[in-house]
């Protein structure tokens, strides 16, 4: 085999195989996703009651009940989340509830970022004990995110790029739940005391990812890409031999 042949084969060879991979990862996340699609139209069963700690922890997009207190306007502002087409925050409560050791993140819902992002929204927080239903949600804590988030010591409300649980109870020496309460998607919220709060920020928990059809449908432009790559090198191989079978 000459040098340019194996140069050749080489170059083929090494593109069917990235080619293959990129298709077999688009299946993996596909199965991802169905799972996280699974779990959320199944886990809305029974709802599970926070304050009573139960053992295990509830599944992914469980319903699930609490009543606690919010802290004194102390919340997280979880940047980069769009709604409508519009940037804003997620809104991250943190409730105090006397049977737990920790409070509890809540996400209550969507508000824009206004014009100035000097200036970050100053909200008011639901006063007094609270009972509230929502989802269950364990966030991944490894995720990934450009550069550190930065947490000023005492400023209150806090801009975070991720929540990651773990790190922002460090940074903020505050014990959190490693798990979140996504408020159900109803406006309103009933008090212990009958009243209803209408906190009026926007939620919408359904996953808003890439479906498992997508991916799968760019599985298959992969390996579509693999398959021609082998076949134009196959028929360029057979047209040179003939060439050359021609010329003796």
């Amino acid at each position: 085999m000459n040098r340019g042949k194996l140069i050749a084969v080489t170059l083929t060879v090494l593109a069917i195989f990235i080619l293959v991979n990129l298709g077999l990862w688009q299946l993996e996340r596909a199965d991802e996703k169905q799972v996280l699609f699974d779990d959320f139209a199944q886990n809305q069963s029974q709802a599970v009651d926070l304050t009573l700690q139960p053992d295990p922890l509830p599944a992914r997009y469980q319903s699930v009940e609490i009543t606690g207190t919010f802290t004194d306007n102390r919340y997280f502002l979880l940047d980069n989340q769009i709604w409508q087409g519009r940037v804003g925050y997620q809104v991250i409560g943190l409730l105090e509830v006397t049977e737990l050791p920790y409070l509890v993140p809540v996400n209550m819902g969507w508000v824009t970022a206004g014009i100035d992002r000097n200036y970050l929204p100053e909200l008011d927080l639901p006063q007094g004990e609270v009972h509230m239903s929502g989802l269950f949600y364990t966030p991944a804590d490894d995720a990934f995110m450009l550069g550190d988030q930065v947490i000023e010591a005492g400023s209150w409300p806090q801009r975070i790029q991720q929540l990651k649980l773990g790190a922002l109870s460090e940074a903020t020496q505050l014990p959190l739940a490693p798990y979140v309460v996504l408020l159900s998607a109803g406006y309103q919220t009933a008090t212990a005391d009958s009243a209803t709060a209408d906190f009026g920020w926007p939620r919408q928990w359904q996953p808003q990812v890439m479906t498992p059809q997508k991916h799968r449908a760019y599985a298959w432009q992969w390996f579509s890409l693999a398959i021609a790559c082998g076949f134009v090198f196959w028929f360029a191989s057979r047209s040179r031999k003939t060439k050359t079978e021609d010329r003796t």
